[in-house]
C-alpha cells in the first residue's frame, strides 16, 4: 500500500524527536526538532563536519525567534545538455518529475514542524551556466517552464517556488547584485584564468595538459575538475551545424551527430593525430575522414576548455560576491553536492544518490509489487535494452499545446518521458497500479 504524505511526515517528525537526544540535552525544544528533520537521511546527506547540528539549530532559533519563516535556497535544475549519452532530449522527464516530488516531500516535513513555516526556494541555475556552456536560452526557459508545469500537478505552489537563479539574486528590491558588478568581476576572473593557464592546455593531448594545469594550484585543480565534468554539458555549434536538416530533432539527435558525439567523448584521452586515432573505432559516415574527425574533434575540445574556464570564472565571482547571502542572509544554503556551510540534499533516490535529474533519463526499475524511479545516463538504458515510453501522439494544436504544455513538447521532439525494461508494462497499465515510493 502507497504510503501516505501524512505517514511520511509524522514518521519524520518522529524520527526529529527520537534523534534529539544527539544535541546533548534532556529536553529538545523546537529548533532541535526542526534541525533534526535536515538530518533525516530519506531526504538529506548531512555531514556534521560541513554544517552542525547545533550551528543549523542556532541558526533555527533565531529564525523562529524573530518569526520568520524559513527560507532554503537550493540550486537546481540547470537544464538537460545536448548530450545524447545521457538523454534523447531536452526537456524535464519522470526523472525531474521525481526530483520535485522528494523536494515537496522533504519540505512538508519541516514545514508541518516549524511554527513559522518553511519555503524552499529552488534556483533553476541554467541561465548562470549558459553563459559557460552556451545552451541556447529558449531552450533554459522552456526547460523552466516544464518544471513549473509539473510543480502545478504537485500542488505544492504553497511551499516551494521555482525561480531563475540570475532574476533571484539580480532583484535590486531583495538587495541583489547589479548585474554590472558580478559582469565586471567575472571578466576579471576570466582574464586571469586565461592568462595564467590557457597556454599550457593541449587540445592534442587534454589529459597531459589537464594534469600539469591541476598541479598548479587550487583553481588549476577546479579548472581540470570542471573540464571533465562540463565535456558533455558543452552545447557544440560546430557538431550540430553538420546537419543539414534544421529541423530540432535531426539537428541535435540525428544518427550521424549521435555517432561523432560518441566518438568525440571516447577519444578524449587520445592524441588527435591520425596516426594516434587510426587505433580508435572512427566513425563510418562516407563524408567524415579521420582528418575531418581530427579537426572537428579539436575545435570540441577547445570548445570545451573555454567552456570549463568561463564556468569556474563565474563560479569564483559569485564566491566571491556572496550573491545568494547578499539576497537573504538568514536562509539555509541545500545543495546537491555537499559543500562546507551547506546541507546536502539527495534529489535522488539512494541508490542513485550520485545523479542529478538534468544529467540523465528518468525510468522505473520493477519488482512484483513495486516500481521505483531511477536515474541513468540513456546510454546506459539501451545498453541494457530498456524500452523508451513516448506520449500518445495528438495533433498539434493550440488546445493541446496549452493543455498538456511539457508532455506535448516531448511529443514533438519525440524524447522518452522514462524508459522501462518490458514494454508490456506499459501496455497493460501495471505501471500506473505499481508504481509508488520506495526512498
Amino acid at each position: 500500500m502507497n504510503e501516505t504524505m501524512a505517514q511520511r511526515v509524522s514518521a519524520a517528525i518522529g524520527r526529529a524527536r527520537s534523534n534529539s537526544h544527539l544535541y546533548g540535552v534532556k529536553r529538545a525544544g523546537i529548533a532541535e526538532y526542526v534541525a533534526e528533520a535536515f538530518f533525516d537521511t530519506c531526504w538529506f546527506k548531512a555531514r556534521v563536519e560541513n554544517f552542525s547540528r547545533v550551528t543549523l539549530r542556532n541558526q533555527i532559533e533565531y529564525l523562529l525567534h524573530r518569526g520568520e519563516t524559513l527560507h532554503l535556497h537550493l540550486p537546481l535544475f540547470s537544464r538537460k545538455p545536448f548530450c545524447p549519452l545521457k538523454n534523447r532530449g531536452p526537456f524535464p522527464d519522470l526523472a525531474e518529475i521525481h526530483s520535485l516530488a522528494r523536494c515537496a516531500e522533504a519540505v512538508q516535513v519541516i514545514n508541518a514542524i516549524s511554527p513559522t513555516g518553511c519555503q524552499l526556494f529552488i534556483l533553476a541555475d541554467g541561465l548562470k551556466y549558459n553563459r559557460a556552456c552556451r545552451t541556447p536560452s529558449s531552450i533554459v526557459a522552456t526547460y523552466q517552464a516544464g518544471l513549473r508545469f509539473w510543480l502545478e500537478q504537485l500542488a505544492v505552489a504553497d511551499i516551494i517556488t521555482i525561480v531563475d537563479y540570475e532574476n533571484f539574486v539580480s532583484n535590486p528590491e531583495t538587495g541583489g547584485v547589479g548585474l554590472s558588478e558580478r559582469e565586471a568581476l567575472y571578466q576579471t576572473y576570466l582574464a586571469a584564468i586565461v592568462d595564467r593557464y590557457d597556454s599550457h592546455f593541449d587540445c592534442d593531448d587534454p589529459e597531459q595538459s589537464l594534469a600539469i594545469i591541476g598541479g598548479i594550484d587550487d583553481v588549476g585543480k577546479q579548472l581540470s575538475f570542471t573540464f571533465r565534468s562540463i565535456v558533455t554539458s558543452t552545447y557544440y555549434d560546430e557538431l550540430f551545424a553538420l546537419s543539414t536538416d534544421r529541423g530540432f530533432l535531426k539537428r541535435h539527435y540525428s544518427d550521424d551527430v549521435q555517432v561523432l558525439y560518441m566518438s568525440y567523448v571516447s577519444s578524449l584521452h587520445r592524441r588527435l593525430t591520425n596516426r594516434s586515432l587510426r587505433g580508435h573505432s572512427l566513425p563510418v559516415l562516407g563524408f567524415f575522414s579521420a582528418q575531418n574527425c581530427s579537426e572537428l574533434f579539436g575545435i570540441m575540445r577547445r570548445a570545451a576548455w573555454q567552456a570549463a574556464a568561463r564556468y569556474v570564472a563565474i563560479s569564483l565571482a559569485d564566491r566571491e560576491l556572496n550573491v545568494l547571502r547578499r539576497v537573504d542572509a538568514n536562509a539555509i544554503k541545500l545543495t546537491v553536492h555537499g559543500k562546507k556551510g551547506e546541507v546536502q540534499f539527495l534529489s535522488a533516490t539512494q541508490r542513485d544518490a550520485s545523479m542529478t535529474a538534468q544529467h540523465c533519463t528518468g525510468g522505473l526499475a520493477l519488482s512484483e509489487r513495486a516500481a521505483k524511479v531511477t536515474f541513468q545516463y540513456r546510454l546506459e538504458r539501451e545498453a541494457q535494452q530498456e524500452f523508451p515510453v513516448m506520449i500518445e501522439r495528438l495533433p498539434d494544436t493550440a488546445f493541446h499545446r496549452e493543455r498538456y504544455g511539457p508532455l506535448h513538447k516531448l511529443q514533438q521532439a519525440e524524447q522518452p518521458i522514462c524508459y522501462v525494461p518490458d514494454p508490456k508494462l506499459v501496455d497493460d497499465g501495471r505501471v500506473h497500479c505499481i508504481l509508488t515510493r520506495r526512498g
